[in-house]
């Protein structure tokens, strides 16, 4: 009886299984992002192992986000600093832009506007970030001007990192109760390699000549 239900083929197990990662690797990047010093590493290693085990149902990605959080941790920490200090002005940027609005006032009411499409294309760019610091080596400063070649290149795969990144935080702040912080970050992981992953693809093939640099981009866009 144990035997089949702990059997790989069993649907039960497999769910349980899969639900079982959800929760671990989430955690694994909370306990990695609430340092701030392991938010780019951390994330680097989620989409590392996502793009490399998971979606394919691997085994290994536990050591692979282990491998990928060490390998990356001397460019993805400052990386993730960088980012760290851009949300943080987000946030002191709206709490005074929403009161302004809040007030009445139309001026800053219209800049609020402004803010949100500005914010979905930012978080939309650097959602490349550890993704490709994931696939490619680069220095901090090569690292964010190749993220934002890629996201100037690929508006419409940006416009939707941005929708999905922004919806994840917004989820994760107006429901905390409900413990989504749980789920997220390995939906959103998941998420941006089905976008990402074709966008990495050509250069991963351009890997052997070039190895660790992405090419120069032309300039078509999607």
């Amino acid at each position: 009886m144990l035997n089949k239900f702990f059997s790989g083929d069993n649907m039960l197990f497999k769910i349980f299984s899969v639900l079982a990662d959800v929760l671990a690797f989430s955690v694994l990047w909370l306990v990695c992002a609430v340092t701030v010093a392991g938010l780019g590493p951390g994330t680097t290693a989620l989409y590392d192992a996502m793009a490399r085990h998971l979606r394919r149902n691997q085994p290994g990605g536990y050591l692979r986000f282990w491998a990928s959080l060490k390998a990356n941790f001397k460019v993805g920490c400052p990386a993730g600093l960088a980012v760290a200090a851009l949300g943080w002005a987000m946030v002191k940027l709206h709490g005074f832009l929403y009161a302004g609005a809040a007030a009445g006032d139309g001026t800053l009411f219209a800049c609020y506007i402004a803010f949100w499409i500005f914010l979905v294309v930012l978080c939309g760019t650097a959602a490349y970030i550890f993704p490709v610091l994931s696939r490619f080596t680069f220095g901090v400063g090569g690292l964010l001007a190749a993220s934002v070649k890629l996201a100037l290149a690929h508006p419409l795969t940006t416009l939707l990192l941005g929708l999905l990144t922004v919806g994840c935080v917004l989820l994760c702040v107006e429901f905390w109760m409900w413990m989504v912080w749980l789920v997220l970050p390995y939906v959103w992981a998941l998420l941006a390699s089905l976008l990402l992953e074709r966008v990495f693809r050509p250069f991963m093939e351009e890997q052997g000549e070039a190895e660790g640099t992405v090419p120069e981009l032309d300039d078509e866009e999607e």
